[in-house]
């Protein structure tokens, strides 16, 4: 595998994430997640951080150090545990392009995530994966994540 560099968002990148996040539709959504809304949300989120930035916030982009091609992104925020009410690091997003995958970039973007939780003076890392995904899930658990809290949803007619 060609050596992988993990930089900062740069404006020139953000492309390279907006043509990854439909993506994050991949697996199957609970009946009542409108792809269209999830994406759209998630494109103005994106595209506001690497423009305007925020101090608490991080997205780094994996590529490829001898041909610069991107291979992935991962979007961290700190977040507040609801119970403790103490800040940690929380991956808001992460996507692996699918050129890219089965070749160990998720890790090494989860293990940028871990030195930048560590490096804000966090001990907790936190994350969200719909349940269908179970190669991501597969995944968080290889690196030591374990399931938190379920959240349960329901459409009241």
């Amino acid at each position: 595998m060609p050596s992988v560099n993990i930089k900062r968002v740069e404006k020139r990148d953000t492309n390279f994430i907006l043509e990854l996040l439909p993506s994050l539709t991949d697996p199957e959504l609970p009946h009542w997640r409108d792809p269209n809304v999830m994406l759209d949300i998630d494109q103005r989120i994106i595209k506001a951080e690497i423009l305007d930035g925020n101090k608490d916030n991080a997205i780094f982009i994996a590529e490829d150090e001898e041909n610069k091609q991107q291979l992935g992104f991962i979007f961290l925020e700190i977040g507040t545990d609801y119970y403790h009410r103490e800040p940690h690091g929380h991956i808001a997003d992460i996507i692996v392009s699918p050129n890219a995958r089965g070749r160990g970039i998720g890790k090494l973007l989860m293990s940028k995530a871990e030195e930048w939780t560590k490096d804000c003076g966090y001990s907790l890392l936190t994350l969200n994966v719909f349940d269908d995904n179970k190669k991501a899930r597969k995944l968080y658990s290889s690196l030591g994540f374990t399931p938190d809290l379920t959240k349960y949803g329901k459409i009241l007619e």
